[in-house]
């Protein structure tokens, strides 16, 4: 069962589309062309110079004027481009105009019409001694040139006789003639055509002297074009696989044609100017034949009381004798030549009557039908009501509309005997009771649309790229429930970019788990339905093409007619303002208004119609994608303070991940970028779409369908995310590796000092790996310290710590790009460094030269012997300094001030240098070389980390000390000498006592100084 009942879905057969819509109207029978005939505008002008005024008329009017035309005006041009309708009236004048015993119609078909056939039709007409002469002449004429290749050879040759002999004789512009004496001449187009190398070009199979000996011999094709053969300037614009071995002057004339434009204009019109005379003298017979054939002809007919009706279905057919046509046309009768009447209506395209007519057939033109109207005229035409009579005609089928074309009744309709034709008309719409199915008047202009050049009605397109098509190819799809096809929509897919235009629309219709059903959904509502969003159409169109119609969609009121709407029912498209509750809907062929959607988001709108996409708009959405993705990585990218001193350096060893180069947006670089997305796949562009969404709105929750599309994101960027790290970092089975390395750069650091490096927590131990170490205070004073150190902070790549961080970046970091730092997988890196991993055995894969460096670095951070040495020899002895060393060094100065006021103070101690040097001692020294101290004694049962730690600790603290105890003892030293060699007094005595306890351990003397010195010499 269908939609029909016992009937096939499909109301007509399939093998009925060619029959009834031919390419050209002579195809049919008289019954089928009157059964499809539809009036089409006509502008109608009287004066043929002029592209202004004129009147809008139907083929009746032409039809009168054919029957009124002047003897003194016969000509009629029905004027129009390819298609729009020319060859049909005249087909349509030869049916309808009133039977004549008086007049001698000959019809001039344009296809398979040869030069022989041509004149042969007119012989027909002759009887006249001189008729016999000529016919026996176009007979011979004819058999001589029957073979193409000769003809061509014929033809080249003669073109370029006549091109050297008349080319040049033209009165033009000085330099058109030098140029005209240049392409004349024997070094010019003669050379060129003649020459062996460039045969090959000229007598290519559609090139113009091939295709003008075909149409000669045998006629136009229904493939040709209606435009006259002759060359034009790109048959000039010649190339040769080897022109070295091209004559000299053939190859220097076509070089001059290939870079000057103008010039191949020149050269072709001077070709065409000789092409009536060529074909003359190779055919045989020419213009001046068939001017005297019709004269001939004329002349009989005058003694038998006739008139001649010539119809000319396309007038470029007479290209190469259509001066001889044209001079007997327009030859009128005299008192010495006694002519017939002679009538003459030609269809010809614009260009051709315009650009080559001579002025005679100006002014022997009666009226000129335009079937090209202008921009200001209207005129009442419904493309569906023509349409609806091929779609009749399809449904009857050719025979029965000829049986009735033979018992003279009237076409019938097929609709009359439709058992859904009521649901059907309602649903799809009508004409005059002629049903538009399986089209509607919104699915058939859009149809149209997608076919039409600019806004002009096309006949020809409108039957063979619309009609025919969908008759023929899709009445089985209807019937088997596959329509609308795809081959409908690659069809018209340009007539209905405006619907259904965003992917979350299309969304809306899927059915889940039958995409199929869900993409002829789409096609249905965005061909059929009227224009403003998701929405379920009249139910016999979902029951005609097998579309059950959802659920949670309403039903469109545009096309539901016998249902109350409650007004505001549709819903708005999701990213549009809701209307006021009864606003009128839009009309079928409004889209919803875009204006609130954000560029980039109807960017990718019309991306995923078209497959366009300015570059501006393809690099911003290629960023916002990376930044998406970069998020989901769980990376760390250099930006968080100390911890991007690995983006320093090394970043072009790692591979990229690059908005430019690793996201592709469509194009052949779909199958080589790390992520690709593309316009025809769903899924990416409702994601990309969403991306582009929050990235305008900075918020799901200022995004249409928000929850959802944020659910969509999170998913497929965790996928794109997933695709990077398994595309740009290794996989897992490399931890082993990385732990390894992790732990040789471990112990790089803790013997640079690094203070991260003998932290707990992985993050601070991952920071050490890459840290840039403090360099030595004293490094002359610790040479072996600073060789060790060199080696591993060296610049050279090959320098130890450099290469193993080369390493690790490359198992654990990409590039983000030009200008961004480089990326680190930091969760992975942190695991990998758990303790046990640094005596994991290296896997099989791992370089030799890896292996030895860090087995170098085990052993050099074990062998500390000599960094012990230059450590205690830098650590002074502060033993004996029983209190703060602010507070001794502030009693030393205190003991130098009082002697200096007594003129006691000896030469050599330098008071302000010690006073400097004891300010520079920083709080905590103290402790710090005291601790170092206790770390030495306990040398013997310290780990190896634990001696390592010692040994590499900032030696500040100590030279600071140093700096200050060393000139301090020396100081005590000179004043205790130099209390010794004097005479001893009260006063000196206790200066001595003062002296000798700082002598003794340098204890906290400050206030004992300031007794000892009184009110004479304290400070």
């Amino acid at each position: 069962m269908t939609w029909r009942g016992t009937l096939p879905a499909a109301c007509w057969e399939a093998r009925e589309a060619p029959a009834i819509i031919p390419v050209e109207a002579e195809s049919t029978s008289n019954g089928v062309f009157l059964a499809t005939h539809t009036s089409i505008p006509i502008l109608l002008r009287d004066r043929v110079d002029s592209a202004v005024g004129g009147t809008v008329v139907d083929e009746h009017n032409l039809r009168r004027a054919v029957e009124e035309l002047p003897a003194d005006q016969p000509i009629i041009p029905i004027l129009g481009k390819s298609g729009t309708g020319k060859s049909h009236l005249i087909r349509w004048l030869r049916i309808n105009l009133k039977p004549n015993d008086a007049t001698r119609l000959i019809f001039v078909p344009k296809h398979r019409m040869s030069l022989r056939g041509i004149l042969e039709l007119i012989l027909e007409h002759a009887t006249s001694e001189r008729a016999a002469e000529l016919r026996a002449k176009v007979a011979a004429a004819s058999d001589a040139a029957a073979d193409e290749t000769t003809a061509q050879l014929r033809l080249r040759n003669e073109l370029a006789v006549l091109v050297e002999t008349r080319g040049a004789d033209k009165d033009g512009t000085p330099e058109e003639n030098d140029l005209r004496a240049f392409l004349a001449s024997a070094e010019g187009l003669p050379a060129l055509l003649g020459d062996p190398v460039f045969r090959r070009r000229l007598l290519a199979d559609k090139g113009p002297i091939a295709r003008l000996v075909r149409e000669k011999l045998s006629g136009k094709g229904s493939e040709d074009k209606e435009d006259a053969f002759g060359f034009t300037a790109a048959d000039l614009d010649l190339s040769v696989d080897d022109v070295s071995k091209a004559g000299a002057d053939a190859a220097s004339v076509a070089s001059a044609l290939a870079s000057d434009a103008p010039l191949r204009d020149l050269a072709a019109k001077m070709l065409n100017e000789q092409l009536g005379p060529a074909v003359s003298e190779v055919f045989g017979i020419g213009g001046d034949d068939l001017k005297q054939l019709l004269v001939e002809l004329r002349l009989d007919l005058h003694r038998q009381g006739l008139e001649l009706l010539l119809l000319i279905e396309d007038f470029s057919i007479f290209q190469g004798i259509q001066g001889g046509l044209i001079d007997a046309i327009t030859l009128l009768p005299t008192e010495t030549l006694a002519l017939c009447p002679m009538r003459v209506v030609m269809a010809v395209t614009t260009g051709y009557f315009v650009n080559q007519m001579p002025e005679t057939v100006y002014t022997r033109t009666y009226k000129v039908f335009d079937l090209e109207l202008p921009a200001d005229k209207t005129a009442p035409f419904d493309p569906a009501r023509f349409a609806a009579r091929y779609l009749n005609a399809v449904r009857v089928g050719s025979k029965e509309i000829d049986k009735h074309h033979t018992d003279k009744r009237p076409e019938p309709n097929h609709c009359l005997q439709c058992p859904v034709r009521g649901n059907c008309h309602q649903a799809f719409g009508e004409v005059a009771g002629v049903g538009l199915f399986p089209f509607s008047r919104t699915a058939l202009d859009r149809a149209i649309r997608s076919q039409s050049k600019g806004d002009a009605f096309v006949a020809r397109d409108v039957l063979t790229r619309v009609l025919r098509p969908v008759l023929h190819r899709d009445q089985t799809e209807l019937d088997e429930g596959r329509f609308p096809s795809a081959g409908f929509e690659n069809d018209f897919h340009a007539g209905a970019l405006d619907t259904l235009d965003n992917v979350e629309d299309q969304v809306r219709l899927r059915t889940p788990g039958d995409p199929a059903l869900s993409e002829r959904r789409v096609r249905m509502v965005r061909f059929w339905g009227p224009g403003h969003g998701p929405q379920n159409l009249h139910p016999t169109i979902h029951e005609a093409f097998a579309i059950p119609p959802l659920p949670d969609l309403v039903t469109d009121q545009q096309t539901h007619l016998h249902e109350t709407v409650r007004p505001g029912s549709i819903p708005p498209s999701d990213e549009t303002e809701e209307p006021p509750p009864g606003s009128p809907s839009p009309p079928p062929s409004s889209p919803p208004p875009a204006a609130s959607k954000p560029p980039l988001v109807r960017a990718v709108d019309e991306w995923h119609k078209t497959g366009e996409l300015l570059q501006r708009h393809r690099n911003d959405l290629r960023n916002i994608v990376h930044t998406a993705v970069i998020g989901y990585l769980g990376l760390e990218d250099g930006y968080g303070g100390d911890s991007g001193d690995w983006t320093k350096g090394g970043a072009e060893l790692a591979p990229s991940f690059d908005a430019k180069t690793s996201i592709a947006l469509d194009g052949s670089a779909l199958q080589t970028a790390l992520i690709s997305i593309d316009h025809r796949n769903m899924e990416d562009v409702r994601v990309l779409r969403a991306l582009a969404w929050v990235d305008a709105k900075e918020s799901w929750a200022d995004v249409p369908q928000g929850d959802a599309l944020q659910s969509l994101c999170v998913t497929k960027v965790q996928a794109w995310a997933d695709s990077v790290s398994a595309s740009l970092l290794p996989s897992q089975g490399d931890d082993a590796e990385l732990g390894r390395l992790a732990h040789a750069l471990l112990s790089v650091s803790r013997s640079l000092g690094i203070a991260d490096s003998y932290k707990s927590d992985a993050l601070s131990r991952v920071k050490a790996l890459f840290a840039r170490p403090s360099k030595l205070a004293d490094a002359q004073q610790r040479p072996y310290t600073r060789g060790l150190q060199d080696r591993f902070t060296s610049a050279d790549p090959k320098a130890d710590r450099n290469l193993l961080q080369r390493r690790l970046l490359r198992l654990t970091s990409y590039r983000q790009g030009t200008g961004k730092p480089l990326a680190i997988d930091l969760p992975r890196l942190m695991r990998a460094m758990h303790d046990d991993a640094g005596e994991a055995p290296w896997p099989e894969h791992v370089p030799e030269q890896i292996r030895k460096v860090a087995d170098g670095i085990k052993k050099r951070t074990t062998m500390l012997d000599p960094m012990l040495d230059e450590t205690r020899r830098l650590v002074p002895d502060v033993s004996d300094l029983g209190g703060d060393i602010v507070e001794v060094a502030h009693a030393l100065n205190t003991l130098l001030s009082d002697l200096a006021a007594l003129a006691q103070s000896a030469n050599s101690i330098n008071a302000p240098a010690l006073h400097s040097a004891a300010k520079s001692v920083k709080a905590g020294d103290l402790k710090k070389v005291k601790d170092l101290s206790e770390g030495f004694d306990a040398w013997p049962t310290l780990t190896a980390d634990q001696r390592l730690r010692l040994v590499t600790l900032d030696e500040g603290p100590a030279l600071r000390i140093r700096a200050w105890l060393d000139p301090a003892l020396a100081a005590v030293k000179v004043l205790e000498q130099k209390f010794q060699a004097g005479p001893a007094s009260e006063a000196q005595r206790e200066y001595n006592e003062t002296l000798q306890r700082l002598v003794a351990g340098l204890e906290t003397l400050s206030r004992e100084v300031m007794d000892v010195a009184g009110p004479e010499g304290g400070a």
